[in-house]
């Protein structure tokens, strides 16, 4: 397994690229802080297609309120959060993202490898960090059946709490919900750059990453 992030290859267009097989932090970030952090292989980094994966068992920071709750939308900027060591569920995640678009697919399976759901994560564009790739979540997402005959949007009711509290627009919120029925409508006809990864598989010797050090540092 690949865990020197030092070394990028140099893409074309300029840009340093991370290797197949390398092990990169994924972060969300909110308000400029680390929201949450997972350690993730690339699969796939080139100008069309981002594509990382998270797999069974792989630890990762997760953010709670100090009391150790959940912490809802409102009650970030009031309680704040603190990070706690956490493990990945039982289930496998390959994240796709096309640079400079607000959202990323993702394609969830279980252990044995079956198909769980399509997740479309509505989101600001990937930014890229000297050991990954960094992003702020807009809270709606959007889920997709495995065989993309039916979907319902998922944490509407954040989404209106923070309408409610001022954290977003009204505005925003109804660009947020057309872009996810535009990326349903790319899915369900099953010629997006996203249908292509259906069928895709880890390598079996890939060893449950973790984090890089330094994943913490905000520069």
């Amino acid at each position: 397994m690949e865990t020197d992030t030092k070394a990028l290859s140099e893409g074309v267009d300029g840009q340093s690229r991370f290797r197949p097989g390398q092990v990169v932090v994924l972060r969300e970030m909110w308000q400029g802080k680390i929201w949450s952090a997972r350690p993730s292989i690339v699969v796939q980094d080139n100008p069309e297609l981002i594509a990382c994966y998270i797999s069974p068992g792989s630890p990762w920071k997760m953010p709670r309120s100090p009391k150790g709750d959940r912490v809802r939308p409102a009650a970030r900027p009031r309680e704040g959060w603190v990070l706690h060591d956490a493990v990945w569920l039982d289930i496998s995640l390959l994240r796709l993202s096309i640079p400079g678009q607000r959202y990323s697919v993702l394609i969830f399976r279980d252990v044995g490898g079956a198909q769980l759901r399509w997740y479309i994560n509505l989101e600001d564009p990937l930014e890229r960090t000297q050991l990954g790739f960094d992003f702020h979540d807009n809270i709606l997402d959007v889920i997709v059946t495995p065989d993309l005959s039916s979907w319902h949007w998922e944490d509407e009711d954040e989404l209106e709490e923070a309408v409610v509290v001022g954290l977003m627009s009204k505005e925003k919120s109804a660009e947020l919900h057309a872009l996810g029925e535009k990326v349903v409508t790319q899915l369900q006809s099953r010629k997006s750059i996203f249908n292509g990864w259906g069928e895709w598989c880890p390598d079996p010797t890939w060893p449950a990453p973790v984090l890089p050090e330094g994943w913490d540092v905000i520069r």
